[in-house]
């Protein structure tokens, strides 16, 4: 081999020893991707996902504001001309069941009706003959009744406390067998109990206790009057 061609190789392997190594000391840049930003109209909607998703609505829970409420109002103690002078008596006049919620203003004033059913057992205390009428004894009546009503409950503003009214009312089909009135006893006090159900014996109630806004679970008493809502 001459001299001039082995020389002519020497320099052609060395070009080529030379690019090799600038690629690998240099690689060839890749082109990134473009990335184009959302149209409007996408960026609206992920928008409103995303604004959705962080206030997302509950659904409000207070108990205190239902719609029904169950009651017990209970009246304690005897009746009649002579209430509280005869030993060993005394019974209960109840209504029971349960109250709508008609109204609710912003002063916590509300108002709830309602067909409650009145459970009486009370005695009225009087007199009788004991023998003539201008000598008498302690004597007294018993009345057990039961009897459909409609009543109204309207709590104050201020924590001024709860006004009950109530009247009879007709008897449902489902209610004639729970209806009745029965006296027993001495007949001077009976008739204290007479006009039963019709007797305003459980209507123009006063409740001091109760506070303003919405009945809430609990037991409200005054004098021998009490309110337990469950």
């Amino acid at each position: 081999m001459s001299t001039a061609l082995l020389l002519a190789r020497t320099i052609l392997a060395v070009v080529l020893l030379t690019a090799g190594a600038a690629k690998v000391g240099n690689p060839a840049r890749t082109r990134r991707p473009t990335i184009r930003p959302p149209s409007l109209g996408v960026a609206l909607v992920i928008g409103a996902v995303a604004s959705g998703a962080a206030t997302a609505p509950t659904v409000p829970t207070n108990s205190t504001r239902a719609a029904q409420v169950r009651v017990a109002i209970v009246a304690k103690g005897d009746v009649g001309q002579y209430a509280g002078m005869c030993d060993g008596v005394g019974g209960t006049d109840s209504l029971g069941g349960t109250l709508d919620l008609l109204d609710l203003a912003d002063d916590g004033s509300a108002r709830y009706a309602g067909r409650l059913m009145r459970v009486t057992e009370v005695d009225a205390c009087g007199t009788r003959p004991a023998p003539t009428e201008d000598q008498v004894a302690m004597c007294f009546a018993h009345l057990s009744g039961r009897s459909p009503m409609d009543v109204t409950l309207e709590v104050y503003e201020g924590d001024r406390g709860a006004w009950v009214k109530s009247k009879p009312t007709a008897p449902l089909p489902s209610e004639f067998g729970l209806v009745r009135k029965q006296i027993t006893g001495c007949t001077e006090p009976g008739q204290w109990l007479a006009a039963y159900p019709d007797d305003g014996g459980m209507s123009g109630l006063g409740l001091e206790s109760v506070p303003s806004g919405p009945l809430g679970t609990g037991t409200y008493t005054t004098e021998n009057l009490t309110l337990t809502v469950f």
